[in-house]
């Protein structure tokens, strides 16, 4: 998974999100996120796929966020998103999809 931060300060994903990924993922989060605002944004467009472990780090980050700001999710893949709807993720994750 390729994250970079662009102009507009979002954080943009690329590749999938999945277990195999996600300790990797999770610590290339953490180091962009200690120098983050108290709201973030994510750009989920490039995104392929995604399991049980992204989407509950998808819910972690939100929460995490939601304590002292929050979390937004700029863009989506259109797959991602129906994902997130089936698995139920949606409701938790409602306030912060676009």
């Amino acid at each position: 998974m390729e994250i970079i931060i662009d102009r507009q300060g979002a954080i943009v994903c690329k590749g999938n999100l999945v277990v195999s990924d996600i300790e990797n993922i999770h610590s290339s989060l953490e180091s962009l996120l200690e120098d983050s605002s108290q709201v973030i944004t994510l750009d989920l467009d490039g995104v392929e796929e995604i399991d049980i472990s992204g989407l509950q780090l998808l819910y972690s980050l939100k929460k995490t966020f939601d304590a002292d700001g929050a979390m937004r999710i700029r863009a989506i893949n259109p797959a991602i998103r129906e994902i997130i709807e089936i698995s139920g993720f949606s409701i938790a994750l409602k306030e912060a999809l676009p």
